[in-house]
């Protein structure tokens, strides 16, 4: 703080404008990072200090049982490897089924936390999805909060790609549970449109940020009368850092909060529009309902029939030029 002010200060107010929009309690803030994988990372840190049951940063991750962390089959591979880099290792990780809407399964979740406490092992966390970068799906965030009250577990949202539809009136709804969250992570670099890198780490509590990070250099004198603000590499695995919160804090001072929250709405309606489509095409099969502003769909050649292995066959080789075409007629109306 002592050698960017100016800087510090409108990060901690953006992250806190941001927060608030979230629904999340006062005095809930973060700082912007690198991008989806680091918030995941830091994260499930913050987990790990404040759930393990013991001082891993002293001990390390002998002195206690597995750790473990609960995820959807439709998690980013990043919240993977981040177990691994912490230590919990792929042996930690519990994939939990979805539903339908390929959403966690929150009964499936009950049962495999059950199932570990029984085995001695000790969760920590669960992880949500504010959007799958699959197909855009929305875990159920309210009914996993639950489920992290009931056990003591730290709840995260990753959002890095759909948080940012969390913040708009109209889609907030879609996001219910997500201000329940220990924290969330989402990046402005995707769907608000800012210059890559900076990705939004929020925490309801950010002294477990210091828990987690907090180091004391011995070159580094501080005054604690002061009342100066909060120094970032103290709460972060960072020590020298890019201010990356002011292309954030510039894009949404050029373009108002309005602008964003126009596109973000018209790219979730476009998405149902080209579902639309698909669903009344004779040979495009949608796979799922879209999630935010994800269609996914295949293409069935009305010709094959119930033949044995018809889905990936072609009839003749001008049926791959008619496929194309078809898409592309779709795509062109999609956006008229």
């Amino acid at each position: 703080w002592r050698l960017s002010p100016g800087a510090s200060e409108l990060e901690q107010h953006l992250m806190s404008w941001f927060a608030e929009r979230l629904g999340m309690p006062e005095g809930s803030s973060g700082y912007v990072t690198s991008g989806g994988a680091m918030v995941n990372l830091i994260a499930l840190t913050a987990a790990r200090s404040r759930h393990a049951g013991w001082d891993v940063r002293e001990s390390g991750m002998r002195a206690g049982p597995q750790l473990t962390v609960y995820v959807s089959s439709e998690v980013h591979d990043t919240v993977d490897r981040a177990a691994q880099i912490l230590g919990i290792g792929t042996a930690g990780i519990r994939h939990i089924g979805t539903d339908e809407n390929l959403s966690m399964d929150v009964a499936a979740l009950r049962s495999q936390i059950a199932t570990d406490l029984a085995a001695g092992n000790r969760p920590i966390a669960v992880v949500g999805s504010a959007g799958t970068t699959g197909t855009g799906a929305i875990d159920p965030l309210d009914a996993i909060a639950d489920v992290c009250a009931d056990y003591g577990l730290w709840f995260h949202v990753d959002g890095a790609y759909g948080g940012a539809a969390a913040l708009t009136e109209p889609l907030r709804p879609l996001f219910a549970g997500i201000e329940r969250a220990d924290s969330i992570g989402f990046d402005p670099h995707k769907w608000l449109y800012t210059p890559i890198a900076g990705a939004c780490l929020l925490v309801r509590d950010p002294a477990v940020l210091s828990e987690a990070f907090a180091v004391h250099a011995s070159y580094i004198v501080d005054d604690d009368t002061t009342g100066w603000g909060a120094d970032i590499y103290a709460m972060s695995p960072h020590f020298t850092r890019p201010f990356a919160a002011l292309k954030i804090w510039v894009s949404l001072l050029a373009h108002g909060w309005h602008a964003y929250e126009r596109r973000i709405t018209h790219d979730v309606a476009l998405a149902r529009y080209l579902h639309e489509l698909v669903v009344d095409h004779p040979e495009l099969e949608s796979m799922t309902e879209p999630g935010l502003s994800i269609t996914c769909f295949r293409y069935v050649p009305a010709d094959l029939g119930d033949r044995p292995g018809a889905d990936v066959q072609r009839s003749s080789a001008d049926r791959r030029g008619d496929r194309l075409s078809t898409l592309v007629a779709v795509f062109r109306a999609s956006v008229r």
